[in-house]
């Protein structure tokens, strides 16, 4: 892992390694989780950014012993997960 800016939080994470089209991140914050890449990249394009409070609790809610929850554009969408940037 290295280390990055958490994209829920901004706080410092690690950056696990790309797997398939997501990007894993683990926050002292947010906990372990997993982004879609493309996601992230149409976010920053249209100065976006996560609701750092709707997604960790989104985030709490999906978490599963064995399992890394995944922030989808369709989750973000179900959740609105998404504001813009100030």
């Amino acid at each position: 892992m290295s280390i990055a800016v958490c994209v829920v939080c901004g706080d410092t994470a690690e950056k696990a390694y790309r797997i398939g089209s997501f990007d894993e991140f683990k926050c002292p914050n947010c906990g372990y989780y997993s982004v879609n890449g493309q996601l992230i990249e149409e976010m920053e394009a249209a100065n976006q950014v996560f609701d750092t409070e709707r997604t960790q609790q989104y985030l709490m809610i999906h978490s599963r012993p064995g399992q890394v929850p995944a922030i989808t554009r369709d989750e973000t969408t179900k959740h609105q997960l998404i504001v813009e940037s100030t």
